[in-house]
């Protein structure tokens, strides 16, 4: 059975269906930007993937907002190319699928009240445009799960708990998603061992 890494933030690490799998490792961390994963290459390259999956975007996105008030600007589009150069340099031989950064529903207060979420939304979109121009400059497949996930510009309401994380329902979607794109990762519920 090959080798499966996810890398990514919160909504990564909250992926607990991936569990089911003993040759999936789930490397999520909650809270991770970018520029945090970039040390994380060195441990990346120990584990040696056969496969990658990769989702990062939305708390560098959300620092720059002001969502978190620390005042952090990430420059997203250098923070990403040094993350995947890093990791194509390191791992020539792992297949690597860049996932788009999910949509965000809107909440009643603060900053992500409804307004605000469509254009946020709108401006993923173009983050997301950016991350497919580099899975095709690196030689990655593009995963766009906004086209699933995304309803009338909006995080589609069952999919998620908070308007950012998904729920249960939300990561089975995602599941069933990765199982019709790469069945023979997906199929094994921890029969075999690494």
């Amino acid at each position: 059975m090959k080798k499966v890494v996810f890398m990514g933030d919160s909504i990564t690490a909250g992926f607990k269906q991936l569990n089911e799998f003993s040759h999936v490792k789930n490397m999520g961390i909650g809270g991770y930007k970018s520029t945090e994963l970039i040390p994380l290459v060195k441990e990346l390259r120990w584990e040696q993937p056969d496969v990658l999956f990769l989702m990062i975007g939305i708390n560098d996105f959300l620092c720059n907002k002001r969502y978190w008030p620390h005042g952090y600007t990430i420059p997203f589009d250098k923070t990403y190319d040094v993350l995947l150069d890093l990791i194509t340099t390191n791992l020539p031989r792992t297949k690597i699928y860049l996932s788009s950064i999910l949509p965000m529903s809107g909440r009643s207060e603060g900053l992500l009240v409804e307004e605000n979420v469509y254009r946020f939304n709108q401006e993923i979109d173009v983050i997301n445009q950016f991350i497919v121009q580099k899975s095709k400059a690196y030689k990655c497949t593009y995963l766009d799960l906004n086209s699933i996930f995304k309803q009338d510009g909006l995080l589609h309401k069952t999919y998620t708990i908070d308007g950012i994380h998904l729920s249960e329902t939300g990561y089975t979607v995602y599941l069933n998603y990765l199982k019709a794109i790469e069945p023979e990762l997906f199929k094994d519920k921890g029969k075999e061992t690494l």
